[in-house]
């Protein structure tokens, strides 16, 4: 099914009833319906952990309620556009904070760790997820690594127990002797050299959170010890992915169980009030890579002291992610946030970051375009007690807004300062569009993000959503500065580079010069064939 094709021609026809026939509804008369069909979305924007681009991952829908789930453009096509990747539901359902649809999405790119993603889509302002990826051979800090191998007997098991360790972060693993190692299928792996990688990581650490599955604290579809599963947040003692090959097969699971000791946090708080005692336990849970969901592992002892530091300790009999910590339930809706400034009745558009924290532990932040159409957004699952949520400027990261998140169920209001502290003059960007052979100009366009960046520098920054050709900012220089400008539409990349802007910027894009018109110096004959495609869609369908 291609989205795109049909619902322009139905919602022109129930415009046109008053005008006649839908034989062809947009035939001589100014376009009065958007082509923004795909209303609700979101996007991921992938980067590593020094925040550069990362535009060559591979996106694979995982798990989860996924049916209904198209680009941009409505079709079933998930490769980054840049380095990002929208994903737009199907007109006819219709999300809501008490039932969005919720899916598992997997990055994966050549010399990085591979991530999973949960994501929900509400029929409200979603942002953009900022996914960070991390490689192996640049760890953040709060993360380390061993890596090992041992040789196996000629019937692969092992000829005598190895331990491997990592002192700076007191995690140890110990293989007993004669183990075999089994792959996917639950089958013994024959070979002569075992691999073993042991990663662990505070996921508390800004940076190191990167590694924890989801690059974030918050978690969908959690089973409990009871075999319910729930939406929450961790609040991890202590975290580890431990993976192994034989040979280059990859070991899924043992003939008899391993030993794990994992270090906890030194600064790691219980939320109960609690305190961290020698004997006790700590729920443990495990990650599945296949689905993207954790579950209740097994409930692990803790050791150590205060002068060697504390840890948990349990044996596995498979690989995975594992991480020792409290598990928060969250509310049963995902948490609504509302936006009002004077600035947004003014008519402007900036971009924001949501942060929220819950206990001082960052579980969710996400960047926004916020605008007087977009002003309410999801924050996804989140604990009905004890949250903060923190509004920060992209300009100079100050804090915009902050206070307590609401009662379940119910919409958090802030009001927002200016997040432009030292504003420029505004600008306003308006965009028409004209149809070859067509003489009026559509009048309502599909919205579509913009980056912007000053000419010279690597990365872009999002400028905000164009909402119907028009954003108006403060944060362009009409001064002579120079601008690289992204515009991001129906899974197309569109770069117009070294460009300056004055205090009003109106153009039509048509295939008429000598009237104004523009399609673009560097690639007009292109420019002109997206642009007769897209509108042969319009008056064709």
């Amino acid at each position: 099914m291609n989205i795109k094709k049909w619902a322009p021609y139905i919602l022109a026809c129930s415009m046109a009833i008053a005008v006649g026939s839908c034989q062809n509804p947009l035939e001589n008369f100014e376009l009065i319906v958007s082509d923004n069909v795909i209303r609700d979305r979101t996007t991921l924007e992938i980067l590593d952990t020094d925040g550069e681009a990362i535009n060559d991952a591979n996106v694979k829908l995982l798990s989860g309620d996924i049916a209904d789930i198209y680009n941009s453009a409505g079709k079933k096509d998930f490769r980054l556009i840049g380095n990002t990747v929208t994903f737009g539901l199907d007109p006819k359902r219709t999300p809501t904070t008490a039932a969005p649809v919720s899916f598992q999405v997997e990055l994966s790119a050549e010399g990085y760790y591979t991530q999973t993603v949960s994501v929900n889509i509400t029929n409200n302002n979603n942002g953009i997820y900022q996914i960070r990826m991390v490689r192996p051979t640049s760890l953040p800090e709060g993360a380390s690594i061993m890596v090992e191998s041992a040789t196996l007997a000629n019937d692969g098991t092992l000829p005598a127990a190895v331990s491997v360790s990592i002192p700076e972060s007191a995690t140890e693993l110990t293989i007993p002797q004669g183990v075999r190692f089994l792959d996917a299928s639950g089958n013994p792996i024959t070979g002569s050299v075992l691999s073993i990688n042991v990663l662990a990581y505070d996921p508390t650490e800004d940076g190191a959170l990167a590694l924890f599955p989801g690059s974030s604290l918050q978690a969908t579809g959690v089973v409990g010890q009871g075999g319910q599963a729930s939406n929450g947040v961790f609040n991890p003692a202590a975290t580890a992915n431990i993976t192994m090959t034989v040979d280059g097969t990859t070991v899924h699971g043992f003939s008899t169980p391993i030993a794990l000791k994992i270090g906890i946090d030194p600064d790691f708080t219980p939320r109960a009030g609690s305190t961290i005692n020698v004997g006790a336990t700590l729920p443990t849970y495990s990650y599945t890579p296949s689905d993207g969901f954790w579950k209740y592992e097994t409930a692990a002892t803790i050791g150590g002291g205060v002068q060697q530091g504390y840890h948990v300790a349990f044996t596995t009999d498979h690989l995975t992610t594992f991480s020792s910590a409290e598990y928060i339930e969250s509310c049963g809706t995902i948490a609504e946030v509302s936006f009002d400034a004077d600035w947004i009745e003014d008519g402007f558009t900036y971009p924001v970051k949501v942060q929220a924290f819950h206990f001082g532990n960052l579980v969710s932040e996400r960047l926004f375009s916020i605008s007087e159409d977009s002003k309410l957004i999801s924050l996804d699952y989140l604990p009905a007690n004890n949250v903060q949520i923190t509004v920060r400027s992209t300009v100079d990261d100050s804090i915009i807004a902050e206070g307590s998140l609401a009662a379940c169920g119910s919409v958090t209001n802030f009001a927002l300062a200016d997040p432009d502290p030292d504003p420029e003059p505004k600008v306003t960007l308006q965009l028409y569009v004209r149809c070859p052979d067509k003489t009026e100009p559509i009048t309502l366009l599909p919205n579509f993000m913009l980056y912007y960046r000053v000419s010279g520098q690597s990365s872009y920054e999002l400028l905000g959503e164009v909402n119907n050709g028009f954003l108006q900012t403060t944060l362009l220089k009409s001064d002579g500065t120079q601008y690289d400008f992204r515009a991001i539409y129906n899974a197309r990349i569109k770069d117009v580079n070294s460009k300056t802007v004055q205090e009003d910027n109106t153009a039509t894009v048509g295939d008429n010069p000598s009237a104004g018109e523009i399609r673009g110096e560097k690639a007009g004959a292109t420019n002109l064939a997206i642009l007769t495609e897209e509108c042969n869609k319009f008056y064709n369908n």
